[in-house]
């Protein structure tokens, strides 16, 4: 949490007060966190007004981003439960993602809005992604249908990977939650984004 707020606050300063933004209210509430909404914004010049954004960054690959982007499709709970992840879960509100990939100022992992140097972001919403999965084959009740097929194998690793497609499955049986994720090419998002760009600082 305290990661995501500094980084937060960079995009505060640095990207939600550029002039295409005419609202952008956090909505910090743990509540509208869970889901799925850090922030509405309103870009009318875009055509959005009022519209609720998750923001998801790769903390996990500072300074190393990589050229995708893990989509969650489902994780195990603390008392055993599968629970559906939040691309294909009606239960969240969400409308937009904002994708960032990051770049600080030294190889801390932990964040201060001051030390990040470089953030490439894209606004994407989460109908188009639906929508482009859904034209490669995968309607979210197919992506439901190859979450429980892959959950039901329990093979860490990657799914349905082959030379030149740009998503595929994995599954990180490793991991406690042992989430399985859909993996999109960064490409694809920045060919579905409403608006991209890099913020350099």
């Amino acid at each position: 949490m305290n990661v995501e707020r500094e980084i937060a606050k960079f995009l505060d300063k640095h990207l939600y007060s550029q002039k295409i933004f005419t609202q952008s209210n956090r909505t910090d509430d743990i509540d509208s966190q869970l889901h799925g909404s850090d922030i509405i914004i309103s870009i009318p010049t875009k055509g959005l007004n009022n519209v609720i954004v998750d923001e998801k960054a790769q903390t996990q690959y500072i300074n190393k981003p990589l050229p995708t982007f893990s989509l969650e499709l489902s994780f195990i709970a603390s008392d055993g439960k599968i629970i559906e992840g939040w691309l294909t879960d009606k239960e969240k509100v969400t409308e937009y993602y904002l994708f960032q990939w990051i770049h600080k100022s030294d190889s801390d992992w932990n964040i201060k809005s001051e030390d990040i140097k470089k953030i490439e972001y894209a606004l994407v919403s989460r109908g188009s992604i639906l929508d482009y999965l859904a034209s490669h084959g995968y309607s979210v009740e197919e992506l439901k249908k190859k979450d429980a097929e892959i959950r039901a194998k329990n093979q860490k690793g990657q799914h349905d990977k082959s030379e030149g497609k740009d998503f595929w499955f994995f599954h990180s049986t490793n991991l406690a939650e042992s989430p399985i994720n859909i993996v999109l090419r960064k490409k694809v998002l920045l060919e579905l984004a409403t608006i991209s760009g890099i913020i350099e600082v």
